[in-house]
């Protein structure tokens, strides 16, 4: 099934759990002011399901978490737990930093009852969570909310304050039930799919190692060089991966390019440069093959062009080359500089950050080479 079928059916949920929601309205109309608040929400929850299920799983989870703590007046903690079998992790935490957020708890230790929201005494879990008790503290209540996804549980959500949850704002969580379930199970099969596409990928990758030995690690390093340079650049979670992914594919055309000419010791003619030049081109033609891989080709078939206008194949220049390819064309030549190839050993890393700086706005766009010179002294990125 496509991604885009997937979350249609995730917002049709949405639209059923709005009309809940709406039909709360009709019946409590001396609490229309809340429900109406809560409605706008709800709402805005929905327009947001494409956004937050593409994104990586730490962030999705948190700001998952942040949305169901938004959702009530007041919480003074609160955990979310994902169950994968016959254990849970602590994925996300409100409120309580003493926690490890990769917490692991016994499945069998959780809250369980038949309502899918619920209360449960704060001391039953005093052992799984120590500062959800404190010495000499009331026995208080804490609001729990089970998330099923094809009838399996999957997740809890776990909320803790001083004054007792009203009846409203349970049926509020209980509401939420059907979004997280949507969002939860769309987040998975993206992640699956992109799982999926990830091993094939690796899979070519490793094929063109066999081709070509000197690029053996190559695509991993640019790939994780890249992204990094598109996470302090502060790009979205979905450019970043999409950083990662073109990254990993850039060199993919060369598969086609004859082992003699990748691998020659000596200088290549002008002829075989022509033809080197060329695997842009056909990592384009591969990718354009698949819809979901469309944008990555793109981005592959301008990682060669140059700040000035001076690259191939389109010769575009500054900002008019995508800002991907310009990301790849920073690292592709920073990681072909350090390592050993047929030709030449791998420059020393003070060499080859000179060659980054005296390149800048010449082949490069400089500030991405800024930005990647910075990550370089920060990180110890060698």
């Amino acid at each position: 099934m496509e991604i885009s079928n997937i979350i249609t059916l995730a917002l049709g949920v949405s639209v059923v759990a709005n009309g809940f929601l709406v039909s709360k309205l009709m019946k409590k109309s001396k609490e229309n002011k809340y429900f109406s608040s809560q409605l706008q929400k709800f709402k805005d929850l929905s327009s947001k399901l494409r956004d937050i299920v593409v994104q990586r799983e730490e962030t999705f989870y948190k700001n998952l978490h942040e949305v169901a703590v938004g959702f009530l007046e007041r919480v003074n903690k609160s955990y979310f737990i994902v169950l994968d079998g016959e254990y849970g992790s602590t994925v996300s935490i409100f409120g309580d930093s003493s926690i490890n957020v990769a917490k692991r708890v016994k499945k069998t230790e959780l809250p369980f009852a038949t309502e899918r929201v619920y209360t449960i005494e704060k001391d039953k879990l005093s052992a799984l969570f120590p500062n959800l008790v404190k010495d000499g503290s009331e026995k208080k209540m804490l609001l729990v909310s089970d998330i099923f996804i094809g009838g399996e549980l999957k997740a809890k959500l776990l909320f803790e304050r001083d004054e007792p949850f009203a009846k409203e704002e349970m049926e509020t969580i209980k509401s939420l039930g059907p979004f997280f379930t949507s969002f939860i199970a769309t987040h998975s099969y993206v992640s699956n799919q992109g799982k999926f596409q990830k091993d094939m990928i690796l899979t070519i990758i490793r094929i063109l190692e066999y081709h070509d030995p000197y690029t053996k690690g190559h695509s991993k390093n640019v790939a994780t060089l890249a992204s990094l340079i598109a996470e302090k650049m502060g790009l979205s979670d979905e450019m970043i991966r999409k950083t990662y992914w073109a990254a990993l594919v850039h060199d993919i055309g060369k598969i086609v390019i004859p082992s003699t000419i990748l691998n020659k010791e000596g200088k290549l003619t002008i002829e075989e440069f022509e033809i080197i030049k060329k695997h842009p081109v056909y990592g384009h033609d591969f990718l354009s093959t698949s819809s979901d891989l469309r944008e990555l080709a793109k981005y592959v078939y301008h990682h060669h062009e140059r700040w000035d206008g001076k690259g191939y194949p389109s010769g575009l220049s500054g900002e008019d080359i995508p800002l991907i390819s310009r990301i790849i064309t920073v690292v592709d030549a920073w990681d072909a500089m350090r390592s050993d190839r047929p030709y030449r050993k791998g420059l020393p890393k003070e060499v080859a950050m000179k060659e980054l700086v005296e390149h800048s706005g010449i082949q490069f766009d400089p500030s991405i080479v800024k930005v990647f010179l910075s990550l370089i002294e920060e990180q110890g990125i060698g």
